[in-house]
């Protein structure tokens, strides 16, 4: 049987939980983005070691993003999301207790389960919110709330610690996943599209169908532009407080706000966007714009250079995110939604995780210049797989 369309309009209330829930989340695993490894340090360890202990946190999606989506389209959102939270709500009260360099690894990895679960409910849920004629610009508001932390935890992070220490730290983070955790009690039982009545209640998708879905073109070309591009950026993530320690440059925190507020205005702009420019236009300007951001951070020697990296970057992000996320979604089925949604996400945890394991690396070797300028490349590298996907769908039509 057919599912009921129960929604039509936007902003309802379970949408608006949705994001304040997300938000809360996001914020709190931020506020470790740029700190953790001034954490690590202080604890002893080294740069390579600092970026393990960043990366192990998308290095869980690998394993967990895919399963957590087989349940979401089996047994719903509501029950895993609120199950993730209760995860980063246990994980942030035992990091002040647990202080050592081997902990502080095994709680990451947690965390980075926690969060695999609440992040792919939560998007999933939204999606489902999100009326089909308005998917993208539905999907840019959503992303605002994922975007906005992007700014706001790594400077409330470095603030708090300047001035109360890493145990505060975490006690700010535990708080924000508890008020999260409470909220999504508050969340109604399902959201319309996964209102199924029948045998499609339980889709019968196991591991085997779930992978399959990686060979849909539609959703692997825009998992691995996204992967590139996340790649590239969490060597930007993970060490721009160090890199500007080096450089003896003032206020990097404020790379974060500049370039989440030019990312929200750019959101809130988007559908005219959508109407007044060319789709491959504005992925390619994207694109290209991202890897000009990395390509002036390599030689950014004052605040100035850094910021004007950052409104690069927030312009080409925040018109890729959605556009990706919305080919995605319009590739496959309403019951392959949770799957689908769990590759593409899993894509940028493995990207945030893998990439700062590597650029910790790279930056001991050769220094964060040649690391930004790599970056780069892997900006680059998105736009030869966005031609490639555009060129075989062009065929293919």
């Amino acid at each position: 049987m057919e599912y009921t369309e129960v929604k039509s309009k936007l902003w309802t209330k379970d949408f608006l939980l949705v994001n304040s829930i997300t938000f809360l989340a996001m914020t709190a695993i931020t506020t470790q983005m740029g700190t953790l490894p001034l954490y690590v340090t202080a604890l002893g360890g080294s740069k390579a070691v600092a970026g393990s202990i960043v990366g192990i946190l998308g290095i869980a999606a690998l394993f967990f993003r895919l399963p957590i989506g087989i349940l979401l389209d089996r047994y719903g959102r509501r029950l895993l999301l609120t199950i993730g939270l209760g995860i980063l709500f246990l994980d942030f009260a035992l990091l002040n207790v647990l202080q050592t360099l081997v902990m502080l690894f095994a709680l990451r990895l947690i965390q980075g389960i926690g969060n695999s679960i609440q992040a792919t409910s939560a998007a999933t849920m939204a999606a489902d919110l999100i009326p089909k004629e308005q998917l993208s610009v539905g999907l840019g508001y959503f992303s605002i709330a994922q975007a906005v932390p992007g700014a706001i935890g790594p400077l409330l992070g470095l603030a708090v610690v300047e001035a109360y220490g890493f145990e505060a730290l975490f006690r700010v983070a535990f708080l924000l996943t508890s008020l999260a955790f409470v909220l999504s009690f508050f969340i109604s039982t399902e959201s319309p599209r996964t209102l199924f009545f029948g045998e499609k209640a339980k889709p019968k998708g196991g591991v085997a169908e779930a992978l399959s879905l990686i060979k849909n073109r539609g959703v692997m070309f825009p998992s691995l532009i996204m992967f590139l591009i996340c790649f590239a950026n969490s060597g930007v993530i993970a060490f721009i407080a160090q890199f500007a320690i080096e450089k003896n440059i003032d206020g990097a925190g404020y790379y974060f706000t500049v370039m989440t507020v030019v990312t929200v205005l750019i959101r809130f702009l988007f559908p005219q966007m959508l109407n007044l420019i060319n789709q491959t236009f504005l992925i390619c300007g994207s694109i290209l714009s991202i890897s000009a951001a990395f390509g002036l951070l390599a030689y950014a020697d004052d605040l100035v250079h850094l910021l004007l990296a950052a409104v690069l970057y927030g312009i080409g992000f925040a018109s890729l995110l959605p556009v990706m996320n919305t080919i995605v979604l319009q590739s496959i089925s309403d019951q392959e939604r949770g799957r689908a949604i769990a590759i593409f996400s899993a894509a940028l945890d493995v990207a945030y995780g893998g990439g700062a394991m590597l650029w910790g690396v790279i930056a001991s070797l050769f220094g964060f210049q040649v690391m930004y300028l790599f970056c780069g490349g892997f900006g680059l590298a998105a736009l030869f797989a966005y031609l490639l996907f555009a060129r075989r769908k062009k065929q293919m039509s």
